[in-house]
């Protein structure tokens, strides 16, 4: 049923945030006369209407109920449109899509789908450790938005994932601006373990129920996830070690993490758990080497580095132009897991050549076998 103007109006008013009061002093009326409307005892007057759909940013049409375009169904238009903008290792395209999910927001300011594909975003284009893709220029303009769109979800939305998701954002967020307290606050808020998640208990209740593949496949899916957690830690521990001086610390964190992967995926290539794109453990390893002073064992991480992702393109099955995870787990640890991500294989050629501008690496590039990576890149397929 089409919804009133009455009720059109007070839903716009609580989805931008403002009070009765607050609106009526934009449109220079009483409060008195808004609440009226929105009790549907009076109705705006046609002098109005116009003020009206320009404070809550929407067309006439929207509030006379004219607007057959369902919300829902429109953000995900939105979300598809900004998707389709975005080019890797073209920052302005993802500036671009971030615009175009903003300009959603300003029609729909409470929608969750926006709010949370915007944050996720947002949040890429203003932490300074996101390599290419982020903005010096607009990132703190970025930041700031972002972490309005971070608590509204976790003010209103009922998601759990969705509130812990946006909590981890503010976080890196606060971080970023120096806001270190802040920061602090919203570590705080989360578990001191990292157990509580749905695979796990839904593990539980497959085996009480007796559905043991079901369990099997939730407890692969969870201990990737585990492993995911773990390379992650490892990527920071090693970082932590590297600012403070402790080189020799940071390359036996690294070594002692490959040696696992190894014991894990014996002679199979497996995912690349932390692949962000200003880097990844073995840039990591090679930086750590170079900080040491060995430009040797340097050289042979950058080429373990681009090795192991031309490994993983020929060994990765790919269809449909990606490559999914579950293809590369062999171990019965793993074997059994649900599909939780996958890879464009479009984007590898890009991809590597970002890793071998990593401005850490830069004292490399007068070795002679950087140019043969550089070379070996070049010629991979589109």
């Amino acid at each position: 049923m089409k919804e009133s103007i009455g009720k059109t109006i007070r839903r716009l008013r609580k989805e931008r945030g403002l009070t009765q009061e607050e609106l009526a002093e934009r449109l220079n009326i009483t409060s008195q006369a808004v609440s009226k409307w929105e009790s549907e005892s009076g109705m705006p007057d046609i002098s109005q209407i116009v003020p009206l759909a320009s404070v809550f940013g929407v067309s006439t049409d929207v509030l006379f109920g004219l607007d057959t375009t369902t919300e829902a169904s429109e953000a995900w238009e939105i979300v598809e449109k900004a998707h389709a903008m975005e080019r890797y290792g073209q920052r302005e395209t993802y500036l671009a899509a971030y615009d175009e999910l903003c300009r959603g927001l300003k029609k729909y300011p409470s929608n969750l789908v926006l709010l949370n594909v915007c944050m996720g975003l947002g949040t890429s284009l203003s932490l300074p450790d996101n390599g290419w893709i982020y903005d010096p220029e607009r990132g703190e303009q970025i930041a700031e938005e972002t972490v309005r769109m971070a608590e509204r979800i976790a003010a209103y939305s009922e998601n759990m994932t969705e509130i812990l998701t946006a909590r981890q954002n503010l976080v890196f967020l606060h971080l970023a601006r120096g806001e270190y307290e802040q920061a602090a606050a919203e570590a705080r808020n989360f578990p001191a373990r990292n157990g509580f998640t749905a695979y796990s208990f839904l593990a539980d209740v497959h085996s009480a129920t007796g559905h043991y593949d079901s369990a099997v496949t939730c407890l692969c899916s969870d201990l990737a996830l585990t492993l995911q957690v773990l390379e992650d830690d490892i990527a920071r521990l090693g970082k932590a070690y590297c600012q403070n001086g402790q080189y020799t610390e940071a390359i036996k964190v690294y070594e002692t993490f490959f040696a696992m992967l190894r014991a894990i995926f014996g002679d199979d290539c497996p995912p690349p758990y932390h692949d962000f794109d200003s880097g990844d453990l073995y840039l990591l390893l090679a930086a750590a080497h170079l900080e040491s002073g060995d430009r040797e064992k340097a050289m042979d991480s950058l080429e373990g580095a681009i090795n192991y992702w031309i490994r993983l393109l020929r060994e990765g099955s790919p269809t449909e132009g990606k490559i999914s995870w579950k293809s590369l787990m062999r171990t019965p640890l793993l074997e059994h897991m649900a599909d939780l991500a996958s890879m464009q294989t479009s984007i590898f050629r890009e991809k590597l050549s970002h890793k071998l501008r990593t401005p850490e690496l830069d004292p490399l590039r007068d070795h002679p076998r950087y140019q043969k990576l550089v070379e070996l890149v070049q010629g991979l397929p589109l």
